[in-house]
């Protein structure tokens, strides 16, 4: 395969004839991710390099898919879990889309077995990869759980490069795949309002819990129209919102911050149930506490409420 329409030196052999010597070769100044392929061991952006050296050694005629093609075209959240891969974990293969009869076996990387149409290729950065509607088409119909395709979807929405309607028409066109069941029933709990994977998550916990639909990344003002906070998840009905803290949360200068936009909320009458990372892995203690919580605040007295909210625009594929 090209990289940036060049032929990228994969063999030991032709960086030598290039003039890199065996002892650069084996110094710490180059590395092989592949067998028979080396390259210099700095890199500006380690995710996507893992992508082009799979470029570099995989088939002429393979396009990048999956979580790799979103990564290319700016969705910075679907890395395939190399960004932060944790003690014990590994983050997922590249997908490669190759022709019906091509094979490919090497580490690192899986293979979906299509015919693509023109439309279903574009070129960002030089390299070969699915379309937005057809990226969300596999990665939908092909995530391991409904959970985990919602939160595809709602990245790729978020990003901007394809929509609900398009990934819709797109499976129209091709009914009878794999998965499609599956992605049909992610499509329409889709919002492109979330603004994070973990955000996408405590939504669907929400609806597991029996919660109304919520608005996502709403702004809340005071009854005077000065502005509170931007909430991430919020039933207006109950007066609760619901609050994703990742780790950039517990920075003292974060932290003080939604220390005091909590206080303004709550002053004005809403009520705030904050949720880490940990909570998100206890599924059924989290999903009590959202019900307890709204169940207290359905009995609240309204009349002390100083708060109002003004709903974004939706997006197309509506919310939870």
């Amino acid at each position: 395969m090209r990289v940036d329409g060049r032929a990228v030196a994969r063999r030991r052999r032709d960086l030598v004839d290039s003039g890199v010597t065996r002892a650069q070769l084996e110094s710490g100044e180059w590395t092989s991710p592949h067998f028979g392929y080396h390259r210099s061991a700095q890199v500006n952006d380690p995710i996507r390099q893992r992508i082009v050296d799979v470029v570099a050694v995989g088939p002429e005629d393979g396009v990048v898919g999956g979580w790799a093609a979103a990564y290319l075209q700016g969705v910075a959240y679907l890395d395939g879990g190399w960004g932060h891969p944790g003690p014990g974990r590994t983050g997922e293969p590249v997908l490669l889309v190759v022709p019906p009869q091509r094979v490919v076996k090497r580490p690192g990387i899986v293979t979906l077995r299509a015919t693509l149409e023109p439309g279903d290729v574009v070129e960002p950065q030089g390299i070969r990869c699915t379309s937005g509607a057809r990226t969300a088409y596999d990665m939908l119909r092909l995530a391991g759980d409904l959970t985990e395709a919602v939160v595809a979807g709602d990245c790729l929405l978020h990003a901007g490069i394809t929509g609900a309607g398009a990934i819709s028409a797109y499976e129209a066109d091709h009914p009878r795949r794999r998965g499609v069941r599956q992605l049909r029933a992610a499509l329409p709990l889709l919002d492109p309002g979330a603004a994070s994977p973990p955000e996408s998550r405590l939504r669907l916990l929400c609806r597991e819990a029996g919660l109304p639909p919520l608005l996502v990344n709403v702004p809340v003002f005071d009854l005077a129209g000065d502005f509170l906070g931007i909430v991430d998840l919020l039933e207006p009905f109950a007066g609760l919102g619901l609050e994703y803290d990742g780790a950039h949360h517990r920075e003292l200068g974060r932290h003080t911050a939604d220390n005091r936009r909590e206080e303004g909320l709550e002053a004005n009458g809403l009520a705030i149930v904050r949720v880490t990372s940990l909570d998100l892995e206890d599924e059924r203690a989290t999903i009590g506490r959202i019900q307890g919580a709204h169940r207290r605040r359905l009995f609240r007295d309204r009349a002390a409420e100083t708060w109002t909210c003004r709903p974004r625009l939706a997006g197309v594929g509506g919310g939870l």
